[in-house]
């Protein structure tokens, strides 16, 4: 157990915190980080996950489902997502019984922005280039405390690591603009797209986003930016500040990439670099890291060693299994993403590429399932799941059927899938030797593609 942070104006007086969600990717790290400075963590959650299950051998009291009763009297303060709506009966409680409540990112912005804070941001990427930068901070001996939305092979598997070191490295996330809340001394950006729709209307509102966040980086901070990236541009319009761009062309030139199955290399200027994981995306989020590392001071051999060394974030294009065939667990969920992802499989693979694709929500749905089936057409065979929808309500007319009717003039074989528990068994019937499989989403999928796993495995 460490020392609290006192110091910490919202944790004043506090000694139990209470977590809606404490199964998050984001809420986990927080709430796992508490545990460890010494405070008492209870929290609630849907359903039992390998993340739930690492808390409670940590201490923390779950329960499952949402009730008021899940807030116990001992609680001083309830941390929530944007997500929670007012109506859960946990936040109801809370405010009924005048107990503090605080948004997850309000809570984050007050851990590490009296730290030398590095913040990773954009609408792709942000979870791979912040587990980069930390573990380049790691392997230069800065022990930074580090919270990113992915669990991580190196932090133990965690999404979150306490440092005694002065920098932090935190993934910026834009949704509900949550990274408002955030004061950086080095700000990455690596590309800026219309998402999440339920938050902002039209890319411009987006945009106005970023530059907000921008505004929030401290006076003598740094940028590290996508100069490729339009929207990027767009943020950065006339800002006087100091700058380290990327990208090809830029002044940190990215050229010569080359990809095979072993992973990708390329030059950042005169510097060879090498990663041993798939995906263009990751020659851009992988450029920031070594900027960023730089830019602390870090010497490039340092660096160049621990990016090659760079396992990966689980479920990023994570290959989970080769025999006769691959099998690959991808978070992809935007039409970019899956395009960059789809991309990379095409160049190396030997057999055919089959995806099973699982849409997140009905309003990403809705705005780009156009995009989605002109990525989805450079697959082979295509499954299309039913809508995932995490937070929303279902919207008339919005399944997986428009993705479906718009993959034409294509060679590609596409299946509807409505009953999810013959998907294995149809998966198995299709696949041949050397097929590549990936399974694609930010929902249950990952749970789709274990199953299927397994019974290769058998």
């Amino acid at each position: 157990m460490q020392k609290k942070e006192k110091n910490i104006k919202i944790l004043k007086n506090v000694r139990t915190v209470h977590f809606i969600g404490i199964g998050g990717i984001g809420m986990c790290g927080l709430a796992e980080y508490l545990l460890v400075k010494g405070f008492r963590i209870s929290g609630s959650d849907i359903t039992r996950t390998f993340i739930t299950q690492r808390l409670e051998k940590k201490g923390a009291r779950i329960k499952y489902g949402h009730k008021a009763s899940n807030v116990g009297k001992e609680v001083d303060l309830v941390v929530h997502t944007s997500a929670v709506k007012t109506e859960n009966p946990e936040l109801k409680e809370a405010v009924e019984r005048k107990i503090k409540t605080v948004k997850r990112a309000f809570l984050l912005g007050e851990l590490v922005n009296g730290k030398y804070l590095i913040a990773v941001s954009g609408t792709h990427g942000k979870t791979s280039t912040t587990a980069m930068i930390a573990k380049v901070l790691i392997d230069a001996k800065l022990d930074p405390t580090v919270f990113v939305g992915g669990n991580l092979e190196f932090l133990g598997g965690a999404s979150y690591r306490i440092g005694k070191g002065k920098y932090a490295v935190v993934e910026a996330d834009e949704y509900d603009r949550s990274f408002h809340t955030l004061k950086p001394a080095i700000a990455v950006i690596n590309n800026v797209e219309l998402d999440h729709t339920d938050i902002y209307k039209t890319e411009k509102d987006i945009v106005e986003s970023f530059k907000t966040f921008a505004n929030g980086v401290k006076s003598t901070g740094y940028f590290v930016v996508n100069m490729n990236d339009r929207n990027v541009k767009k943020v950065m319009n006339d800002r006087i500040c100091r700058r380290a761009d990327f990208g090809k062309g830029c002044i940190n030139d990215i050229s010569g990439v080359k990809a095979d199955k072993t992973g990708i290399t390329y030059k950042l200027n005169e510097t060879d670099i090498r990663l041993s994981i798939l995906g263009y995306h990751n020659v851009f989020n992988s450029a920031a890291a070594f900027i960023t590392g730089s830019l602390v001071n870090i010497k490039p051999p340092v660096i160049i060693k621990s990016l090659e060394e760079f396992p990966g974030v689980k479920r990023r294009l994570e290959l989970k299994y080769r025999k006769d065939i691959s099998v690959y667990d991808d978070y992809a969920h935007h039409p970019t993403e899956v395009a960059s992802s789809l991309k990379s499989i095409n160049e190396v693979k030997e057999g055919r590429l089959i995806v099973v694709y699982q849409p997140h929500t009905f309003t990403r749905t809705r705005e780009f399932y156009k995009d989605f089936a002109n990525a989805l057409r450079t697959a082979d065979v295509v499954y299309l799941m039913p809508v995932y929808p995490a937070r929303e309500l279902p919207i008339k007319g919005v399944t997986s059927k428009l993705i479906y009717d718009k993959i034409k003039n294509t060679a590609a074989k596409k299946v509807l899938v409505v009953k999810t528990d013959k998907l294995n068994n149809a998966l198995k019937k299709e696949i041949k030797k050397g097929d590549y499989i990936v399974f694609q989403g930010a929902g249950d999928i990952t749970n789709f593609c274990d199953e299927f796993i397994k019974g290769l495995k058998k």
